[in-house]
């Protein structure tokens, strides 16, 4: 199994069947197609999203069900083509990337307009930009209402 030195975590192993592609990349990180999630029973039910073509690269990431009960994305044909999967939305997992300022972690948010999509199935992803005027860029996750 292949390790990667990472800045948050150290020598991480993973698999490669482990390794999600992003067929449409996350916004700024264009040339960044290659992730694997990491998940720590500490942390839960935060995540990271581990790039492996450039270790410094480790997204925050989360359900954004657990904060905000009635989220939905709708998931085009399009996208259903790009990410080679079916109408079945269990065959998708959603997250939205989560921003903690450095030494402000009570000014965290996640952004609910650009979530990540990845098919379970084969492992290939988008971030799509939302266009809904309900959800924000900055949600606090501190301030909801209905954060479990």
């Amino acid at each position: 199994m292949p390790t990667l030195s990472t800045l948050k975590f150290g020598e991480v192993t993973y698999k490669n069947t482990d390794v999600i592609t992003f067929i449409r990349p996350i916004i700024g990180f264009n040339e960044l197609s290659r992730y694997f999630v990491i998940s720590r029973q500490e942390s839960e039910p935060f995540k990271w999203l581990q790039c492996v073509d450039d270790p410094s690269i480790c997204f925050v990431i989360l359900d954004p069900k657990l904060i905000y009960a009635d989220y939905v994305v709708d998931i085009s044909v399009h996208d259903i083509r790009q990410l080679g999967g079916s109408a079945l939305n269990s065959d998708y997992q959603v997250y939205g990337i989560v921003s903690v300022p450095k030494g402000h972690p009570e000014l965290m948010s996640i952004n609910l307009q650009g979530p990540v999509v990845i098919n379970v199935k084969n492992l290939k992803a988008i971030q799509m930009v939302l266009n809904n005027p309900d959800y924000d860029i900055r949600y606090s996750l501190f301030k909801s209402k209905q954060m479990a």
